[in-house]
C-alpha cells in the first residue's frame, strides 16, 4: 500500500483550519487571505553537513530571530515553520559553482 506524503501546503492548511476552529468554538473557518501568513523559513544545505543538535539549534535560532524581528507574541511561534532541506549531492551551489562537500 502506498501512502501519499503530507506536503507543507497540507500542514499549513490544517494549521489554518485548527487556528480558525480554536478562535471560533463550534465551527471551523478558513483564515482570511490577508490575515494568514505566519513565516516559513527554509534552509537549504548539502546532505549530512548538520548534526541533529545543529539542526535543533538552527530551528530554535531562526524561530527566535524571526519572532523578535516581527515582534510576534510568544504563542505565535507554534504556527511558525522552519524547514531544513538537504539537497542532493551536486544540487547546492556556492559562488556560482556546484558545491560538493569533501569526503572524510
Amino acid at each position: 500500500m502506498s501512502r501519499n506524503p503530507v506536503t507543507r501546503r497540507d500542514v499549513l492548511l490544517m494549521t489554518a483550519a485548527a487556528a480558525g476552529a480554536a478562535a471560533v468554538p463550534g465551527r471551523a473557518r478558513a483564515a482570511a487571505a490577508g490575515s494568514f501568513g505566519m513565516p516559513l523559513v527554509e534552509l537549504y544545505v548539502p546532505p549530512g553537513v548538520l548534526t541533529l543538535e545543529q539542526k535543533s539549534a538552527v530551528v530554535k535560532g531562526f524561530t527566535d530571530v524571526v519572532s523578535r524581528a516581527l515582534t510576534l507574541a510568544p504563542d505565535a511561534n507554534r504556527f511558525m515553520f522552519v524547514t531544513i532541506i538537504e539537497t542532493a549531492e551536486g544540487g547546492f551551489g556556492v559562488n556560482g559553482k556546484v558545491f560538493v562537500p569533501s569526503r572524510k
